[in-house]
């Protein structure tokens, strides 16, 4: 089983640049031959050579994640199908993340809760923090950046709004034939977690 991590705090949602690596993965290219591109052409548009390999290596791995039958619709489908499966590349890669996205996130709608309240947050760290020696050794400055990140993250994919008082959790509209894909290629919990069904 994949181990807790916080390594999502040094890593973005990258939409487009998920988009353009699932072109190229579908090209056939392998990961050497991307980042190889991410140094020399910079098709990330970032400032270091180092940055450069660091993203290509992020999204991969997210993506390597994927079917690839689910890797075309990433590339093909309307910006929030696209979008939702660049998120569920990331729970598929983080198991932290994934469990929040499960018991909280997916928690609050069944509930009828559509917002994600700072208590939702602490109480989801205090509970891992009591159930895993790895998060319990984080600090508190580790959390804090963890959560933020989370919601930076969930904002990018379009699956919450935050306005001046909350933040309210946006079920999106998923195209029937790829949440056919999902299920058939036994990618349901992931799927749900954001759709918050059963």
């Amino acid at each position: 089983m994949m181990k807790y991590s916080a390594g999502l705090i040094s890593k973005s949602f990258w939409y487009l640049e998920s988009k353009k690596t699932a072109r190229y993965m579908l090209d056939g290219l392998t990961r050497e031959e991307i980042r190889e591109l991410a140094i020399k052409d910079n098709i990330y548009q970032v400032e270091s050579e180092d940055r450069a390999k660091r993203i290509t290596n992020a999204i991969y791995t997210r993506l390597n994640s994927l079917p690839e039958i689910i890797l075309k619709d990433v590339v093909d489908s309307d910006v929030a199908t696209s979008k939702v499966l660049v998120l569920i590349s990331i729970m598929k890669t983080d198991r932290l993340f994934f469990e929040f996205m499960h018991e909280v996130f997916r928690n609050n709608i069944i509930l009828g809760d559509f917002t994600i309240k700072d208590r939702d947050l602490n109480l989801f760290f205090q509970e891992k923090k009591a159930q895993s020696e790895i998060v319990d050794k984080w600090v508190d400055k580790t959390i804090k950046k963890l959560k933020s990140r989370y919601l930076t993250v969930l904002g990018y994919a379009g699956v919450i709004r935050t306005n001046t008082h909350k933040r309210e959790i946006i079920v999106p509209f998923i195209d029937y034939k790829v949440k056919q894909k999902l299920i058939d290629n036994s990618m349901a919990p992931y799927l749900y977690a954001i759709t918050g069904e059963k």
